[in-house]
């Protein structure tokens, strides 16, 4: 597989931390994603979802304001969007692994950032 160039797949940054969030945004454009957000808070990413809606989400567990990344995750996934845990907290995400593809354990690189969703775009049945 190469993670080298996708083919345009929109992919959801819901990260709290600007430098992380921006870095992972620079990396998915890298690859020939179209990044949406990227969103702090779980009420935002939500609110950008109403008028773009993701086919995958880069959701970290820990969110600015009152709602974690847990719920957030529960909610896209409802919508059909696939969703990959990229987050410090792996109890969590592993608790709530039932609604994600994949978790992946900060600090994350390129590679593992871009074969991570390549490989969840192939599960879904989308080209990466």
């Amino acid at each position: 597989m190469d993670v080298g160039r996708a083919e345009g797949g929109r992919v959801l940054v819901c990260e709290d931390n600007p430098l992380i969030a921006d870095g992972w945004s620079a990396m998915l454009r890298n690859a020939g994603y179209t990044v949406v957000g990227p969103t702090p808070s779980a009420e935002a990413a939500l609110e950008q979802v109403q008028r773009q809606v993701p086919d995958l989400a880069l959701v970290d567990i820990g969110l600015l304001g009152g709602v974690d990344g847990v719920s957030v995750a529960v909610e896209l996934a409802s919508l059909g969007v696939s969703i990959i845990f990229v987050t410090a907290d792996y109890r969590r995400a592993a608790e709530a692994r039932h609604c994600a593809t994949d978790i992946l354990i900060k600090p994350v690189t390129y590679s593992a950032l871009v074969g991570a969703i390549a490989a969840a775009f192939e599960r879904k049945g989308k080209p990466s």
